[in-house]
């Protein structure tokens, strides 16, 4: 569920879309929310790329609730792991990209030992565990979205650029969140590569 809207299973194809202004922008972004849904879309994303985007989710949130529009809102999260955890606070479920969630490419380490993936696992575990622990808690779904260009160095190091690589960063994170008891969650997975 995404907030009162079933997803998967036996549930049917659902309609979602993206607002493109600012999400700072608390009219435009509620603005283009009521125009989504109005016109049958049934959860909207919004990105939200620093804290502060992700705080303004309450004011859009509270915003469209105000005004009777009960589309489930979707905070999208890139690179900032505390972005993540003040979205969670507002929206019906957050999207994470484990290619930048914890990680950064930096590529200084071009061979990892087995030693060195299980630690860089761990600290995968430390940083995303809050978020998991805080979407059980709040009643948040996430989505775990791996996108083809943004794998991390350790998955690049291990599997290549390759859809495996793709299928095993979504794994990793989605290991961590079964181990917390935590199974709100959907997979995505985009690539400009065909192959």
């Amino acid at each position: 569920m995404v907030g009162g809207v079933g997803i998967g299973g036996a549930n049917p194809i659902r309609v979602q879309s993206m607002i493109t202004c600012d999400t700072m922008d608390t009219a435009a972004s509620i603005a283009q929310t009521m125009e989504l849904a109005e016109a049958g879309c049934e959860i909207v994303r919004i990105t939200a790329p620093t804290v502060k985007d992700a705080a303004n989710l309450e004011q859009i949130v509270r915003g469209l609730r105000e005004r009777g529009c009960e589309v489930p809102i979707v905070a999208d999260i890139h690179f900032k792991p505390e972005a993540a955890m003040e979205a969670a606070k507002w929206v019906e479920k957050v999207r994470i990209n484990p290619g930048n969630y914890a990680d950064s490419k930096k590529f200084k380490i071009l061979e990892y030992t087995d030693e060195q993936y299980a630690a860089e696992l761990e600290r995968i575990r430390e940083r995303f565990s809050p978020l998991v622990k805080l979407c059980r808690e709040l009643g948040r779904a996430m989505r775990i979205g791996t996108n083809h260009g943004s794998l991390s160095d350790r998955i690049m190091n291990r599997y290549g650029d390759t859809p495996l690589g793709m299928v095993e960063s979504a794994l990793e994170f989605a290991r961590i969140a079964r181990d917390l008891d935590y199974h709100a969650f959907v997979f995505s997975m985009k690539s400009s590569n065909p192959k």
